[in-house]
């Protein structure tokens, strides 16, 4: 059986995280997002074939030296199931379809029993997903796409199960309103036609489409790392619980770190400084004198000098946070913390620190409110409260008490 991983899209409701890389390369417990399903599936599949478009660059030379892995680019129109009738040309047999941002913990061994079948998984929001209905004998009947009043918490997962003659009901679909060949289109068609089951998912599942949302799955797959320290250790360091520290990181005199946490080779941590639980440190990151960081993904090259605070915060690369940066993560209310998606302000959830692009440089005494983000390639003057988003490519300084944006 081979496997067809969907990861052409962007995944605009995660810029700024987004505009250097593909959604399902946003690194999540020190790998990327793409990289948890390749494990989970590589050693009952013969191949893996990667559907890639947007940034496909990064895939391909991630993953160029994995002998299963052969790369697809999607052309032309948009959309899941054009995405999948992309691999018709490879396939032989029943395979699988997996979305390339989805985190889960089952090992699928109950839904590649079946000729046609859909992952579902119980969600407390229903409305926002694909819902759908299942008869006594866990066949769908229905596929409702994100209904005012959903007839039930059961959701698409974003992992099937087909036959070959799939294909021949995708070349076959009319685009949809959007434009875009969809593959909940020829699920629908299935249920028409036949029996397609609905298999539900054991454990943790999470569909990556907001930045609080790589937060809690990185959260999720620390809990299960296993102590491996490797890397050089100082004077006076205390580790507490599940930590790694690779090969080629130093922590230097009088840190703390309290575990779950992985500090990744290239890393400097301290002295002094303090690495709270669920917290990731990528490659070639330092976190300096007295600084703190705490559930928290860094990632390569960044920099968190001294005197700094990054908490419940999502840091680009080859950022440099300069001295007594702090980020707010917590509203006096207790309430939600609200982010700017699409637009649209949202609800996320009640500790959410900055959510920063690539390139990014900070002046001494920077404070970012909970839940801004901040563009890739932007300077923040010293002394300035970061309160609302700022777009890529912006300089933001203080001037006369006002804080003025320009573009750099």
């Amino acid at each position: 059986m081979d496997a067809v991983i969907l990861c052409a899209g962007k995944g605009t409701r995660l810029i700024p995280l987004t505009e250097n890389r593909p959604k399902s390369m946003i690194p999540i417990a020190g790998k990327p997002i793409l990289e948890h399903i390749i494990n989970k599936i590589e050693n009952f599949v013969d191949n893996i074939y990667l559907i890639v478009k947007y940034k496909k660059e990064i895939i391909i030379n991630h993953f160029k030296n994995h002998p299963k892995i052969t790369f697809i680019e999607q052309k032309e129109i948009d959309g899941t199931g054009y995405a999948v009738l992309m691999a018709k040309e490879y396939i032989d047999d029943d395979f699988l379809v997996i979305n390339g941002d989805v985190i889960f913990d089952d090992d699928l061994k109950d839904i590649v029993n079946y000729k046609n079948a859909v992952a579902l998984t119980e969600v407390d929001n229903p409305e926002n997903f694909g819902v759908v209905v299942l008869d006594d004998e866990n066949n769908i009947i229905e596929l409702q796409e994100k209904p005012k009043n959903p007839k039930s918490n059961l959701i698409n997962a974003g992992i099937y199960k087909f036959e070959k003659n799939i294909f021949n009901i995708l070349e076959n679909l009319k685009p949809s309103e959007r434009g875009e060949v969809e593959l909940t289109d020829a699920i629908k068609e299935l249920i028409q036609n036949g029996t397609i089951k609905g298999i539900k998912l054991n454990g943790y599942w999470n569909d990556i489409g907001r930045p609080w949302d790589l937060l809690d799955a990185n959260k999720h797959l620390l809990k299960d790392i296993k102590k491996d320290i490797k890397g050089k250790i100082g004077k006076n360091v205390v580790i507490e619980g599940n930590v790694i520290i690779e090969e080629g990181a130093e922590i230097k005199h009088n840190t703390v770190i309290e575990g779950p946490v992985i500090i990744k080779s290239g890393a400097v941590v301290g002295p002094i400084a303090y690495i709270r639980p669920n917290t990731v440190l990528m490659e070639d990151t330092g976190v300096g004198n007295s600084s703190e960081v705490k559930g928290s993904i860094i990632m390569k090259n960044t920099k968190v000098p001294h005197l700094s605070y990054v908490g419940d915060s999502i840091i680009g690369e080859n950022c440099n946070i300069a001295c007594n940066t702090i980020t707010a993560n917590l509203r006096f209310d207790d309430k939600p913390v609200k982010v700017n998606i699409k637009g649209k302000i949202v609800k996320s959830v009640r500790k959410l620190g900055v959510i920063m692009g690539d390139n990014v440089k900070t002046g001494v005494q920077v404070s970012f409110m909970p839940g801004v983000k901040v563009g890739s390639n932007c300077w923040i003057g010293a002394n300035c409260l970061i309160d609302k988003d700022v777009e890529s490519n912006s300089f933001v300084y203080k001037k006369e008490e006002k804080i003025i944006i320009a573009k750099r």
